[in-house]
């Protein structure tokens, strides 16, 4: 089961994939890949299941992953009106 509100953090008793309650919450270092480029993020926070190895990431830890990753980085082209 998973319960949010604005006030609370995320919460998940289950797993939505296999629904063992055996799911916790993990936070350390995550990697990830963009066009073969490598970033990390520090002191990510999710839920991961050790019994079918789903992960789940609360909307801040979604938000820190595309903060660091390089598909979201800002073009460093500008356009000029003409």
């Amino acid at each position: 089961m998973i319960t949010s509100s604005k006030r609370e953090a995320l919460t998940i008793s289950s797993c939505p994939s296999c629904g063992s309650a055996a799911i916790r919450k993990i936070k350390g270092k995550w990697t990830g890949t963009f066009q073969g480029k490598t970033f990390t993020v520090p002191g990510l926070e999710y839920f991961s299941c050790p019994k079918c190895h789903e992960k789940v990431y609360p909307p801040q830890a979604m938000r820190k992953i595309q903060e660091s990753s390089p598909a979201y980085a800002k073009s460093r082209l500008v356009r000029r009106a003409s």
